[in-house]
Order: C-alpha cells, then sequence, then structure tokens
C-alpha cells in the first residue's frame, strides 16, 4: 500500500475515537494533508472545511496545551501547507489566504505562545502558494522575513521548503525572468536551492 493510503488510514482510525478539545480537528487537518499528497483536492478541502466545523462547534478545551494543543493559527499553518501540494489554481489561493491568517495570528500572539519555526514556515507556504498562481512580486514579499532570518534560525524545514520554492523559479513561467533567477540566487545562497 502507499504510503499516503497508509497515513490516510492511520488518520483515518484515529477519528474514531472521540476526544476532548482539539484532537478531532487536529487529526482533519491530518486527513486533510493526506489527500493533498495524493493529489485529491476536493478530499482535501473537504476535510479542511470539517475541520473548521468542528471548531465552530468545539464544545471543551484541550486537557493539556502547549505542544498537545491545536491553536487556530496552527490550524490555519495546516490548512496552507496541505493545499499547496496540489496544482495551484483555487487551492493556491486557498494556501495562500490560510498560511497569510495563521501569520497574523501568530504575530499577535504573547512570545510564550508563539510557535516561530512554523511561523516561519508559514511564510514559505504563503510564497509557495503565491508562486503556483503566479505572483512572483506577493512571493517574494512572503518568504522575505524567512530569507532575512539569521542562521541559527534556519532550520532543515525550511531549507527543504526553500529548496522547492527555488525549484520552481527555474520552471515557466519563471525561467528567464531576472527577478526569479535573482531570488533563486539569494536562496541558493542561504543553503536552500
Amino acid at each position: 500500500m502507499p504510503e499516503g493510503r497508509q497515513a490516510l488510514d492511520y488518520v483515518h482510525d484515529g477519528l474514531q475515537y472521540k476526544t476532548r478539545g482539539t484532537g478531532q480537528i487536529r487529526l482533519l487537518c491530518g486527513v486533510a494533508q493526506c489527500h493533498a499528497n495524493l493529489g485529491d483536492s476536493t478530499g482535501a478541502n473537504r476535510a479542511l472545511d470539517l475541520a473548521q466545523s468542528e471548531r465552530e462547534h468545539l464544545a471543551t478545551t484541550d486537557s493539556v496545551e502547549g505542544l498537545f494543543g491545536f491553536s487556530v493559527a496552527k490550524q490555519h499553518y495546516y490548512a496552507g501547507s496541505s493545499l499547496i501540494w496540489l496544482a495551484g489554481g483555487a487551492d493556491a489561493e486557498r494556501a495562500a489566504r490560510e498560511a497569510g491568517v495563521a501569520i497574523a495570528l501568530w504575530e499577535h500572539e504573547p512570545p510564550a505562545s508563539r510557535s516561530l519555526d512554523d511561523e516561519a514556515l508559514a511564510h514559505v507556504y504563503q510564497g509557495t502558494a503565491y508562486l503556483q498562481i503566479g505572483d512572483l512580486d506577493s512571493a517574494t514579499a512572503a518568504i522575505r522575513p524567512i530569507l532575512d532570518l539569521p542562521a541559527d534560525r534556519q532550520i532543515s524545514w525550511i531549507k527543504k521548503r526553500l529548496g522547492r520554492f527555488a525549484a520552481m523559479l527555474r520552471r515557466d513561467p519563471y525561467r528567464g525572468s531576472s527577478a526569479a533567477d535573482d531570488l533563486y540566487e539569494e536562496i541558493r545562497n542561504l543553503g536552500g536551492g
């Protein structure tokens, strides 16, 4: 069985157990990620919509906060990180919006509750979505804060996702664009290309 299908089976298995708090929402976002990685836009968006509905009707809090909680910002982050694996279009537009909401929420949280690495990745996901819809200027603006991070904040996941972003700059419609070439070189110099 392909890994994506197996992961989807595991997440669906987890959904059968009712829990307090945001556990179901987290799992539904996992369903969305699996569907997106399998190329299923309808399944991914349906799972994200279900997660949002669950959030709106959430009646209990998480037993343990922090790492084990699933904040609204994290939910939007998962949505953005899921949808960038699809073909673009409406999925990329939603991914850009979702990542933008996550970033805005984290920017207004107290430092102790912010997820700085996820916040940084959300910028990359938003930039990737903008590339998918052909908006190089917005993509560049989205990742600029990440390119300006100090070296000790450039975690491996950021470099890995920037690598995908950089590869997209080498394909149409960006091939031959001096702005895309300059951005590619900047990413490559960070170790992400």
